[in-house]
């Protein structure tokens, strides 16, 4: 039996006005052998319905759903409930009210094969609920070695400045490397699984920066992160510090032994002011997107 390239996990819930249009950025990839694991974790609209439509036209297509929500204290359990479904050589991550530009994966699979690197990424468009362009966020003015995450783990001098951040729409994983790190991880003060296995595959490998847009970021009203940030302090990046510095600090002495951490906190801490002076602006601002 021949096996897909790339499983892509879709994680889902009460997303039935945007699932539409996810699907379709990867029905309509110019890269086509790959399969789409969709998790619906117990939506009460016509979520599950939506996906189940399209499993049913394109076989590459596979939903599970919940018989009771999980929410987002269990959302590494998640995940790995896909990962264990899927049978891809490579991991992408697309939830349900995001979506792709049509050359994403085949620009990912390419750069990955030359550069055999355990995690790739690129640069992103934020667009607001409706699906308008708002800004691009690229990544090409940070160091290129740490971007490269060469040699590993240096990618981590980005994480702990938390300006940097590595969006799941435009990731492409290795499975060896995720089921090496015993697949999706919790945070302890951060609880989504984003950044916590990123830290993790940090230590295996190199990674490959494509300076090119392969995803767009949604943000809606019931966005988990929306509303976790929204009652955090400095708008989840406090959060966000502790998981990366707790990571460094525990899983990679070696490497934490030659920081300055004088230096990392008081720029930490700066930046943290700045982010709580303008929580309010922020929220106002990603609410004001979530609507339009």
């Amino acid at each position: 039996m021949k096996f897909p390239q790339v499983s892509i996990i879709t994680p889902t819930y009460n997303q039935e006005k945007f699932l539409n249009f996810c699907i379709r950025s990867v029905i309509n990839q110019s890269f086509q052998d790959w399969e789409m694991i969709i998790i619906d974790d117990n939506s009460i609209d016509k979520t599950y319905q939506v996906a189940l439509n399209f499993s049913i036209k394109d076989k590459r297509i596979k939903v599970i759903r919940h018989e009771k929500n999980w929410g987002i204290k269990k959302l590494a359990e998640t995940y790995n409930q896909a990962l264990m479904f899927s049978r891809g050589k490579y991991i992408a991550i697309l939830e349900g009210d995001d979506f792709w530009p049509k050359n994403k994966l085949s620009l990912q699979i390419k750069a990955m094969v030359n550069n055999n690197s355990v995690l790739s990424y690129g640069d992103w468009i934020f667009v607001s609920r409706s699906g308008k362009k708002i800004y691009r966020r690229t990544f090409d003015h940070f160091n290129q070695s740490y971007l490269e995450n060469d040699p590993p783990p240096s990618i981590l001098n980005l994480f702990l400045t938390i300006r940097f951040d590595i969006l799941s729409p435009t990731v492409l994983i290795k499975k060896d490397a995720l089921l090496k790190i015993g697949g999706f991880q919790n945070g302890k003060y951060y609880p989504f699984i984003d950044i916590p296995t990123y830290l993790a595959l940090s230590k295996l490998g190199k990674f490959t920066y494509i300076k090119e847009t392969l995803g767009y970021y949604r943000r809606t009203p019931n966005s988990a992160w929306f509303n976790f940030a929204k009652i955090s302090p400095s708008f989840g990046r406090l959060q966000l510090c502790k998981e990366i510095n707790n990571f460094v600090k525990n899983q990679t002495k070696k490497f934490s032994k030659k920081l300055n951490w004088s230096r990392i906190k008081k720029e930490q801490k700066e930046y943290l002011i700045f982010k709580r002076l303008i929580s309010s602006a922020s929220f106002v601002f990603n609410y004001f997107v979530s609507k339009v």
